[in-house]
This record gives C-alpha cells, structure tokens and sequence, in this order.
C-alpha cells in the first residue's frame, strides 16, 4: 500500500502552489516512498482579510477571492473552522486516503494541529478510512485561539509524533503562537527545530534532510 501524506496549505495559497513551494521537501519525502497530496481549500474569502505577510504572491495576484480552511467572523476579532470545510476533508479522506502523516504550514498546520487532537471523531472517519496518524508536520502552524476550541486541546492532547518548526524571523506566526500548538503536544511525542529565515517552509536540501532524519527517529519503518 502506498504512503501517503496529507498537505495543508496556508490562507490565501491553493494546493498546486503548495506543491510547488515544497518541492525540496517533497523530492526527499518522495525518495523515501511518499506520495503527497495536495487539497486546495473550498472555502473562500476576500484578500482584504488576509493577514499581513501570509501570502503576499498570491494576494498581490488580483485576483477577487483566496482559498482558507477557516473563517473570521464579520469585524475579525474571532475565526472558526466551518462544518464544511470538515466535510471537505472528509470526503478527501475517503477519496484519497489513508494517510500516514499531516504535514501543514500555516493556517494548514494550525488547522492540522486541531484536527491531530482527535482526527477520526472531529471528521467523522472509522479507523478503517483512516488508521492512527504516524506523524505531524507543523511549519510556522498555530493552537486555534477563540475559546471554544480550548476544550478540545485541553481534554485530548495531541499524542501523534509532531515536529514543530518555525522561522526565527517569521512575523505572521509569532514564536508565542508556534509554541501554544507545541505544547498542546504531549512532552514525549514533540520535536522543536527553528530555521533561518521568516514564514515558509524552508526548501534547502540540508534542512530537508533535518526532517528525513526526524521521520526516521519516529518511523522504525522507514
């Protein structure tokens, strides 16, 4: 059977430009047996609700509306993930899965982070659609915020094998946000590394091999 890996972009990105924004992560995950598959969100929202720095390539394409997993409310001090962006990636699920790992960057890995506190119950999957996660991935990712979501955290801790990474100069996901979702995290499954540089997934080879050799310390397999 394959090994596939779920990837979540970021607000205002689309799942073909994720791919193409990890491709040297993707060329090494490939090398060792992944495949990677890409959704794009189904929700949409204006570019003016787009945090500064999220996205600027795609927001500066003009175009009307961008892709998000989740949704500020009208004056945007609060955001939720709505039903239907869960019934999406159910259905993605089902169409495309199993997946052995969730990698996300963003709003992708905050939404992924989320989801890891209880994958099967949250989108309604049988462990046959979906068997226990190996591993999750967060670049620049963040713990949700509004309060009714602080429950979830609190009573199911993520306990998956997660690796938090985040830039040392990244300004939209600030190093406090980065490590509200690590410590969501149960203490013996959580990996911190930082990188160099501001809100992306670095594409270097060497940092590449950094999360290879992580995912073969938590995959005896591999």
């Amino acid at each position: 059977m394959a090994r596939k890996i779920l990837m979540l972009h970021g607000i205002a990105q689309t799942g073909e430009y994720f791919y193409h924004k990890t491709k040297g992560l993707r060329v090494g995950l490939e090398e060792l047996g992944y495949e990677l598959y890409y959704p794009t969100a189904n929700g949409k929202i204006s570019p003016a609700d787009v945090p500064d720095g999220a996205s600027n390539e795609v927001v500066a394409s003009g175009i009307d509306d961008v892709s998000t997993w989740i949704h500020p409310n009208a004056d945007r001090t609060d955001y939720d993930i709505p039903r239907s962006t869960l019934d999406y990636l159910r259905q993605y699920v089902i169409d495309n899965g199993p997946f052995e790992g969730l990698i996300g960057f963003s709003q992708g890995a905050g939404v992924g982070g989320y989801l890891m506190t209880d994958f099967n119950v949250i989108l309604n999957l049988t462990p046959e659609q979906q068997p226990p996660f190996k591993f999750f991935i967060s670049f620049s990712g963040f713990k949700f915020q509004p309060p009714k979501y602080q429950s979830q955290y609190a009573n199911h801790p993520i306990s998956v094998s997660s690796l938090h990474v985040q830039g040392e100069l990244d300004t939209v996901t600030e190093s406090d946000k980065v490590q509200g979702l690590y410590e969501a995290c149960t203490p013996e499954t959580r990996t911190f590394m930082s990188h160099s540089g501001g809100h992306y997934v670095p594409n270097a080879r060497g940092f590449a091999k950094k999360i290879i050799e992580w995912l073969k310390s938590v995959d005896s397999s591999l």
